[in-house]
């Protein structure tokens, strides 16, 4: 449903007002219902893990081959989404105009706000509950349904083997598992938090420009379209990343330790210029109300 209305006035007269102190129970708010909701990730994944009979720890050892396994492992994927964040290639490619849409709406919508130690803190918390969960708990329970449970090991008639997807080797039953738990996650994350169509727009729009508001509302309605496929996409494919290294490093410190570096860096950095672009809007407005009141 789309309802137009024929404005005449401009925005001359127009103010803006900050709330700081809003903003920063909206960030509190956020951070208590992020952790909430990691902590119960992580206390599933623990209940899975129970029941299935696998081990929970998911291998963790605090050691320096997995720290510096989770940074190695973290730079492709850094170097990779900044590049195409880049301005200039944004400006080129409407797929990377569409990730960068769904960054910055994830940004706006949850992180904006928020203090340097409440962003350090819910990114630990979503490393750590998410690791536990979709790689410890449910890609750990696919693997071992694969490989134990029908005793893929001894008897070729193993789940892998039945479904003619994967032969029955181990390195292609964890592969398997990875994907499936990549799958999983982009499906959530696409029921969760994959933007909503509105039931209606309202806009400013002349009579003699509704032609032209037209191909714009289509053209925004297309760009949408394309952050409901992103959204999901970019999630799954950083889970099967991350899955991928911890069969590589059959350690769960390295997948939380990447998870952390990437969220930290990418976030950061959409923080960052978001932040740097308000700034640059404030001053031109204070500037052109300092040249509106000299002359």
């Amino acid at each position: 449903m789309i309802i137009t209305t024929t404005l005449d006035g401009g925005f001359a007269n127009s103010t803006t007002v900050d709330f700081p102190v809003w903003d920063k129970i909206g960030a509190v708010v956020r951070l208590t219902y992020g952790i909430g909701i990691y902590g119960a990730m992580a206390v599933a994944g623990r209940v899975i893990c129970s029941v299935t009979g696998i081990d929970s720890s998911g291998g963790f050892d605090p050691s320096l081959d997995a720290l510096l396994a989770g940074l190695g492992y973290a730079t492709p994927p850094i170097m990779a989404l900044l590049f195409i964040l880049d301005d200039e290639v944004v400006k080129l490619s409407p797929h990377a105009r569409a990730i960068r849409d769904v960054e910055d709406e994830e940004l706006r919508g949850f992180f904006f706000g928020m203090s340097p130690w409440q962003f350090i803190l819910i990114v630990a918390a979503s490393s750590i509950g998410e690791e536990l969960f979709y790689r410890v708990a449910v890609q750990g329970a696919l693997s071992d349904i694969f490989l134990k449970g029908t005793q893929l090991m001894t008897d070729s008639r193993g789940m892998a083997s039945l479904t003619g997807v994967l032969p029955p080797f181990v390195p292609f039953a964890q592969a398997f598992a990875a994907v499936i738990t990549a799958t999983l996650t982009g499906s959530l994350y696409f029921l969760a938090a994959s933007p909503k169509d509105p039931t209606y727009i309202v806009a400013p729009v002349l009579r003699s420009r509704r032609d032209d508001f037209k191909k714009l509302l289509s053209a925004w309605y297309e760009k949408r379209q394309m952050k409901k496929i992103y959204s999901p996409l970019l999630e799954g494919v950083l889970a099967f990343y991350l899955g991928i290294e911890w069969v590589q490093t059959d350690n769960i410190l390295a997948p939380m330790m990447t998870h952390g570096i990437y969220s930290t860096v990418i976030l950061g950095h959409g923080l960052w210029k978001i932040h740097d672009h308000r700034r640059r809007l404030r001053r031109r407005i204070e500037r052109l109300r300092s040249e509106t009141a000299d002359e």
